[in-house]
């Protein structure tokens, strides 16, 4: 198999709806096209390039609390082509200490702005933002663990075990400052919510390379995941019986639940 292009990934995601001008939040994975010419960073161009002109792109760069955050120099661990896209020109990228995003494009600056608050997920964050626009959400080469927005479900709806913190560090200069922001719960069971849009038929897939591409509207995300919280607040926890996140997470509903 040849190496995937460019262009490849701009016409797979074009064929999908996007069109210039709009905005789209990407989560990915470089290893599953297989080889692409030019690499990360030639991916991060093409998600540019689908969009433009006059177009907006998210992507997460996580560094979950494993370094003091600087967003002019923390790698980003939530994947190759996350870390080569806030390197590109004309990046911004948010201050969230252990949940940052960056953005290129005109709603750049509106989209990443004040986003070094104790919340990462929720209403105020990059993804809040992304909610009420009803922007896209991609997933390239990973299914719905990967899917942030669900966190943010979770807190629209503050169910009982959101709102655990943790102390993370914010680099300035040489100094450390030691920081409290929340800490999100665990995402290994958030496919159901895919398999219920697959159902819906509010998921668009194509294949480029090796690669499997979901595209989505973000108000449809919230949407089915809300109602599946709703209806019971532990529909989106893992069954992993060594996931002490989510065994905290049902103590919490239960104790909620015996006190109502």
């Amino acid at each position: 198999m040849s190496d995937v292009t460019r262009e490849d990934i701009v016409a797979s995601i074009r064929s999908l709806g996007v069109r210039p001008g709009d905005l789209m939040l990407v989560h990915s994975s470089l290893s599953s096209f297989g080889r692409v010419d030019g690499g990360a960073e030639a991916v991060g161009q093409a998600l540019i390039d689908t969009v433009a002109p006059g177009g907006t792109v998210m992507v997460p760069t996580f560094n979950y609390g494993s370094l003091p955050y600087d967003p002019a120099t923390t790698q980003s661990l939530t994947g190759a082509i996350s870390d080569a896209f806030w390197r590109l020109t004309g990046a911004v990228r948010s201050h969230h200490p252990t949940h940052a995003f960056a953005a290129i494009g005109p709603l750049a600056e509106e989209m990443m702005a004040d986003h070094q608050n104790m919340d990462p997920l929720g209403h105020t964050s990059p993804l809040g933002r992304l909610w009420r626009a009803d922007g896209w959400v991609l997933l390239i080469g990973c299914d719905h663990r990967s899917s942030s927005l669900i966190h943010t479900a979770e807190e629209a709806l503050k169910v009982p075990y959101v709102g655990r913190t943790r102390v993370a560090g914010v680099l300035r200069g040489k100094e450390v400052t030691e920081v409290t922001v929340r800490r999100p719960g665990c995402s290994n069971g958030f496919n159901v919510v895919g398999d219920t849009m697959r159902q819906m038929k509010t998921i668009r897939e194509t294949v480029v390379g090796k690669s499997t591409l979901q595209l989505m509207r973000a108000g449809d995300v919230m949407a089915v995941a809300s109602g599946m919280l709703a209806r019971d607040p532990a529909a989106l926890l893992c069954r992993q019986p060594d996931c002490e996140r989510c065994a905290w997470a049902r103590e919490r509903i239960n104790a909620k639940s015996r006190s109502s």
